[in-house]
């Protein structure tokens, strides 16, 4: 049946292909963007001037901006290292699509005074990464960052059961917390852990994510060894005030208040979000016996509230900018089969300020940006002495935890010969550490840990002569040093120094269409984190004397377009990290939990596809990852075995229908099956979820309107992320947001 119902959703997409031959244009501007020696400019900006409407251009420069009223507009294109152009007069009606190419020129580096977007980023570094635009935000039936990073290709998002519990991220095979997670240059990685829980980051505030795939310590220093996600918050000031209101699944309820606007020279943007969910549901499960029995999962709950609030204010060469993002929730800890805890709950808060100070002149750019992040955490297990047996299987608890960081970063960067790039960079950072276990005793309750890391880089970017078969070659180099200082209340003081090196190749092919090559060779590291080194707990014990995990990065790979009877794109890369002292916690003696050094090699293939049909109505994408993730540790019971839940097949699978005020989304994505344990001796099968959203512009009462209903997980796939964590079933979400 649920083979019958895929083909169904597949031929209706195929015959609303057909028809679209018939329909009436939609209402948009299309074109792309390239540089004046015609190469073609991907992750550049175009938007309509006033409009609060924008695209980011695709692998060949195209872009596409959709839903616009009739009427004229005035539309600007951008990218970093070239000057801004704006085209005027460009008439926009429901006879037919309009076309606009810009063709920019050479400029020396960053005239522009706008904060860097994130979809420029990568294109200048020549690293492997996936841009979601605003755009995309909008039309998605995502209300987390987690949740809209889970179709991105090459990332596996580790959830722990259900929409409310944690979301932690994977690149190609990586640990959660070797993945960076920056929100305008901020890091948002907890210090106890490394982690992010992407499910606390709210998209209302979100205008671009970035994901580069690799090691990027030579730009991000400790904990890229994966890669990095960068976010950047919204930065439109229009005149305008939205609401969202949502609803779902699991008594799920969201509230979304925006406001935003300018005076002569100063923008501000404002939003709030409260999210609501009973998040209970029941599953079946496999007795200790083998026999099938069923349960209900309780204590699933949230209640999360989020406030973002940012202001800039420019004149002449000079820009300010002051944020601040303020999260708090409340959410039940369930626990694993075997293991419930219905009684569980955590209290976590994160405040964030930014403030920011930029100078651009004709040949220099300098930017000074100061933050301070503070998060806690609450966590308390306290099951009533008459709780059945199977509700005590976990003991008391009572800790609280808490980070305070404070960061001084300066950057800048210039342009040699018109040409070639120069950045560098200096930071300091000073993070405070404080442990409280309530439940221990009165001599050992409080610790304190405090870890100061300095670091410095230059990173250059060469253009080199080119054949006449190729548009530009470029060499990219840099290399960062960073030194790091811990001081804990009762093990005393460590200290390391690191270096990150690293090289890149990138060359761009002549044609009809597209190729490019890229290429980057380089060193990543983590540090170990408080946990890692200090933590003590009941049957958990830290390790000061752990070592950094390094890693040295490899990847290549191959871009391609051609405009045959649609836009086809295809892609391959071949990734390796060889990484030394990988950080691992495993059960040691008197059963209790410890981290120790190992060696693992993670290897494969990403391979990615486009079809883009009728100018944009009908797009199809599929990927496919292939990983080997090894342990190289030497031991007999685990040399060669494969890395506990790294799935070796992973595959996306996305169509877009859009017919001018209607849009349909699907999304598939399919897992392979994964080892828990380190002898690959216990194994979770593979799993495959469906989602299907619709969506609808209107004008409603005099505003702009968007009506999204999502159905996830359509075909009630019963599966597992963790081991003895199972996920929900099926569910729906509807949401409608108004502007004004």
């Amino acid at each position: 049946m649920k083979k019958f119902y895929e083909i169904a959703l597949l031929a209706a997409f195929s015959c609303s292909g057909v028809s679209l031959n018939f329909a009436q244009s939609v209402v948009k501007i299309s074109g792309a963007v390239y540089s004046e020696q015609g190469t073609p400019l991907p992750g550049a900006n175009v938007i309509v001037v006033g409009a609060g409407v924008g695209a980011a251009t695709d692998l060949a420069g195209h872009f596409v901006i959709k839903n616009l009223f009739v009427g004229e507009f005035e539309l600007e294109a951008s990218f970093i290292g070239y000057q801004s152009m704006r085209k005027t007069g460009v008439v926009v009606d429901r006879s037919r699509p309009v076309q606009v190419n810009f063709s920019l020129p050479l400029a020396s580096v960053y005239l522009e005074k706008v904060v860097v977007e994130a979809e420029q980023t990568p294109a200048e570094l020549g690293g492997f990464s996936e841009v979601i635009s605003r755009h995309e935000i909008e039309e998605s039936a995502a209300a987390t960052v987690g949740e809209i990073l889970l179709h991105v290709p090459g990332i596996n998002i580790i959830e722990e059961g259900g929409s409310s519990a944690r979301k932690r991220i994977s690149i190609r095979g990586s640990n959660a917390n070797q993945v960076v997670v920056l929100l305008d240059g901020v890091a948002l990685n907890d210090p106890l852990t490394g982690e992010v829980d992407l499910n606390q980051i709210s998209l209302s505030m979100v205008e671009t994510i970035s994901v580069s795939k690799g090691g990027s310590s030579s730009l991000h220093g400790n904990g890229a060894i994966g890669g990095v996600v960068e976010i950047f918050s919204r930065k439109r000031w229009l005149d305008e005030v939205r609401l969202k209101t949502q609803a779902g699944g699991f008594a799920a309820l969201g509230l979304q208040p925006t406001v935003s606007g300018h005076f002569k020279n100063v923008g501000f943007f404002l939003t709030g979000e409260y999210l609501r969910e009973q998040g209970d549901f029941s599953y079946n499960f496999r007795t200790a016996e083998g026999a099938l029995s069923k349960d209900r999962r309780m204590n699933a709950d949230l209640s999360a509230f989020s406030y973002f609030a940012k202001s800039t204010y420019a004149q002449g060469p000079h820009q300010i900018q002051a944020q601040a993002n303020i999260y708090s929730s409340t959410r039940g800890l369930p626990g694993l089969l075997f293991s419930l805890t219905p009684f569980a709950r955590v209290k976590s808060a994160r405040h964030v300020l930014v403030g920011n100070y930029q100078y651009v002149n004709n040949n220099w750019r300098l930017q000074l940006n100061l933050s301070q992040h503070k998060s806690s955490s609450d966590f308390r297990n306290a099951p009533p002495v008459n709780a059945p047996l199977r509700f005590r299987t976990v003991p008391p608890y009572h800790t609280k935890n808490a980070v305070l960081s404070h960061r001084l970063s300066l950057e800048g960067g210039s342009q040699i010969a018109r040409k070639h790039d120069f950045q560098f960079t200096a930071m300091a950072r000073v993070d405070a550490f404080r442990d409280n276990d309530f439940l221990a005793l009165q001599t050992n309750r409080k610790r304190a840990t405090t870890n100061r890391n300095f670091g410095a880089g230059l990173r250059a970017r060469w253009i080199l002569p080119v054949p006449s078969l190729l548009n530009e070659v470029s060499l990219t180099s840099a290399v960062r040093f960073d030194s790091f200082v811990f001081e804990h209340f009762s093990s005393g003081k460590r200290s390391d120094l690191l270096l990150s090196p690293q090289v890149g190749l990138d060359l761009s092919g002549k044609g009809p269409g597209v190729f490019r090559f890229r290429a980057n060779y380089g060193r990543s590291f983590r540090m170990p984190t408080f946990a890692d080194l200090f933590f003590q707990d009941f049957r958990v014990r830290g390790n000061p004397d752990l070592l950094p995990e390094k890693s040295w990065d490899f990847d290549a790979g191959i871009e391609a377009g051609v405009p045959l009877f649609a836009w086809a794109k295809i892609s391959a890369t071949y990734f390796r990290h060889r990484i030394d002292n990988l950080i691992v916690w495993e059960l040691g003696s008197f059963a209790t939990w410890q981290p120790s050094n190992t060696d693992a090699l993670l290897r494969g293939w990403e391979f990615g596809g486009s079809l883009d049909f009728l100018a944009d109505k009908l797009k199809f994408e599929t990927s496919h990852v292939l990983l080997m993730a090894v342990d190289k540790s030497g031991r007999r019971t685990t040399h060669n075995k494969a890395l506990a839940y790294r799935p070796k097949h992973s595959t996306r699978l996305g169509s877009r229908l859009s017919l001018g005020w209607f849009s349909l989304l699907y999304n598939k994505r399919l897992t392979g099956r994964r080892f828990v344990t380190a002898a690959n001796t216990v194994e979770q099968p593979g799993y495959s979820t469906d989602d299907l959203s619709l969506l609808g512009h209107f004008t409603w009462l005099g505003a702009t309107a968007t009506a999204k209903v999502s159905f996830l997980n359509l075909f009630d796939e019963k599966y597992e992320v963790i081991e003895r964590a199972p996920m929900p079933g099926r569910s729906w979400r509807v949401a409608l947001e108004l502007s004004h």
